[in-house]
C-alpha cells in the first residue's frame, strides 16, 4: 500500500501541468533571480554586519537562498521548480517511512488541506522546511538541528527551534518542558509584532500585524489537533529514558504543542502570527497521529485517534468545497 501511494504520488508529481497553480511564476522569478546572486547585497547592507547576518539568516532565510541559487545556476527555472517539489516530496516520504504507521503517514499528507495540495505543489519554502524538520527529526534523530535548518528555509519555522530546543533543554522533564512552552507561547505571542519587526524582513511591505485567521473555529481546529501531542507528552516516559524514536517524537510533540498554542494565543493577540504559522498545527499531525497506537494504548488513545480521523475527514470534505482539492483533478 505504502509503494503504491508512494508511485501514485510520483507519477502525479511528474505529469502534473503546473503553469496555472498560483504562486508558480512567483517561484520561477525566485529561481532566476538567485542564480544572478543580487541577494547577496541585502546581506551586507547593515549597518552592524554582525546583527545583519544574525537577522538575516532568519529573515531572508539563507538556506532556502542557497537551494535556490545552486538550484538555479544549474538548470532553468520550471525545472528548478519540480526539483524542489520532487525532493520535498521524497523527504517527506523517506521520513513517513520510519513512523509507526507509514501508510496513515503518507495518506496525511496528501489528504490534509496543507499538506500536498498546498505546501507540497504550491507554497514549497514552507513545505520544503517542513521536510526538511521531518527528516533530520525522524530519520537522524536530530530534530533541533532540523528544526534550525528549517528556521533557514522558512521563518516561521523559527517557533520549532525554540520549542525543540526546550525539549532538549528540558527532556528528563516532559510534564515540565510542556508549561514552560506553553509560557513560552504566550510570551512570543504577546511580543509577535516586535518579533515581526525584527525578523519580517521583505514581507513588512505586504502584511500588517493585524491579519490573520478570523473563525473562532480556527481555534478549536487548533485544540483538536494539539490533543493527541497532549496525550503523548503526558503518557510517554522522559526522552531521555525512552529509545530513539520515542525520544524523537516527543521532541516533535512538543514542538506542535507549542507551536499550536502560540497560533491560538496569536489568534487573540497578534493575528498575523496565527494566519502565518497556523499550518503547522495540522502539518505536525503526520508524525504524531500514526504514532498513537490504540490497541496498545487503550480506550483514550482509541478516542483521540478517532476523533483526529473524523476531524481530518472533515477538513478533507469542506476543502474540497472550497476548490483546494481542484488542483488535483486538473488534465
Amino acid at each position: 500500500m505504502f509503494g503504491t501511494l508512494v508511485l501514485v504520488l510520483l507519477v502525479y508529481i511528474l505529469g502534473m501541468d503546473r503553469s496555472l497553480l498560483t504562486d508558480q511564476q512567483n517561484y520561477l522569478d525566485n529561481f532566476s533571480e538567485s542564480a544572478s546572486l543580487e541577494w547577496l547585497r541585502s546581506v551586507f547592507e547593515d549597518e552592524s554586519l554582525l546583527t545583519g547576518l544574525i537577522t538575516q539568516v532568519f529573515s531572508e532565510e539563507l538556506l532556502w537562498r542557497l537551494w535556490a541559487t545552486v538550484v538555479g545556476l544549474l538548470v532553468t527555472p520550471p525545472t528548478a521548480v519540480l526539483v524542489t517539489i520532487c525532493v520535498l516530496n521524497l523527504l517527506v516520504v523517506a521520513s513517513v517511512s520510519r513512523l509507526p504507521g507509514p501508510v496513515l503517514g503518507l495518506a496525511l499528507w496528501i489528504v490534509l488541506p496543507v499538506g500536498l495540495a498546498v505546501t507540497g505543489l504550491i507554497q514549497l519554502r514552507q513545505g520544503f522546511a517542513f521536510a526538511v524538520l521531518l527528516f533530520f527529526a525522524v530519520r537522524l534523530n536530530k530534530p533541533v538541528l532540523g528544526s534550525l535548518l528549517a528556521a533557514m528555509i522558512h521563518t516561521t519555522f523559527a517557533l520549532a527551534f525554540v520549542f525543540a530546543v526546550i525539549g532538549w533543554a528540558l527532556r528528563s522533564k516532559p510534564l515540565v518542558s510542556v508549561g514552560v512552552s506553553l509560557l513560552v507561547a504566550l510570551a512570543l505571542s504577546a511580543s509577535g509584532a516586535l518579533l515581526f519587526a525584527l525578523f519580517g524582513g521583505r514581507r513588512l511591505e505586504t502584511y500588517s500585524v493585524d491579519e490573520g485567521a478570523t473563525s473562532i473555529f480556527y481555534v478549536f481546529g487548533g485544540l483538536l489537533c494539539i490533543l493527541p501531542s497532549l496525550f503523548w507528552m503526558l503518557t510517554k516516559s522522559a526522552p531521555e529514558r525512552a529509545d530513539p524514536n520515542t525520544a524523537t517524537l516527543s521532541w516533535l510533540a512538543l514542538i506542535h504543542i507549542g507551536s499550536t498554542a502560540f497560533t491560538l494565543f496569536s489568534f487573540f493577540i497578534f493575528p498575523l502570527g496565527a494566519g502565518r504559522v497556523g499550518y503547522l498545527s495540522q502539518l505536525m499531525l503526520i508524525p504524531i497521529l500514526p504514532a498513537l497506537r490504540p490497541r496498545r494504548e487503550g480506550g483514550l488513545a482509541l478516542g483521540l485517534f478517532s476523533l483526529l480521523l473524523l476531524y481530518v475527514v472533515y477538513l478533507a470534505g469542506k476543502s474540497y468545497g472550497e476548490g483546494i482539492y481542484d488542483l488535483f483533478f486538473r488534465r
